[in-house]
């Protein structure tokens, strides 16, 4: 219903058996890959089929604890509605999470805490988590 954008066909084209007749007949046949389903691809020869699966796309949101558009401060706080980075940056306690990979967040006002998935892309990582 509300697909996300799959990768395209595999770079890697189809792989012949030793004894398959068609590239006996035509040695350099490239064998078309076909989408059967959402991320799912086929190649189909008179040898064999192969299947590839594409890997999903990343679809978790970013939480930056600093940008409130995505923060998930607590509603009753007096900062909930603060924009100002600077603000943030003095407010918010950022420590590593129980868990790899997860950061915690804390307000200093009024107390209420988050997680936030660090992500290891260069540069993406919540200010001040880990490392």
């Amino acid at each position: 219903m509300f697909d996300k954008k799959q990768g395209g066909p595999p770079d890697r084209p189809f792989t012949h058996s030793d004894t398959c007749k068609i590239v006996k007949a035509d040695p350099g046949v490239s064998i078309p890959w076909s989408e059967v389903e959402s991320g799912h691809w086929v190649a189909t020869c008179v040898c064999g089929d192969q299947h590839y699966y594409a890997p999903p796309p990343n679809t978790r949101t970013r939480l930056d604890p600093i940008d409130p558009g995505t923060s998930r401060h607590g509603g009753a706080c007096e900062f909930k509605d603060t924009t100002d980075r600077a603000v943030l940056r003095a407010l918010l306690r950022i420590r590593p999470g129980l868990e790899e990979g997860y950061s915690w967040v804390e307000c200093g006002a009024c107390g209420f805490a988050w997680p936030v998935p660090d992500f290891a892309e260069v540069g993406t990582r919540p200010v001040g988590a880990g490392g």
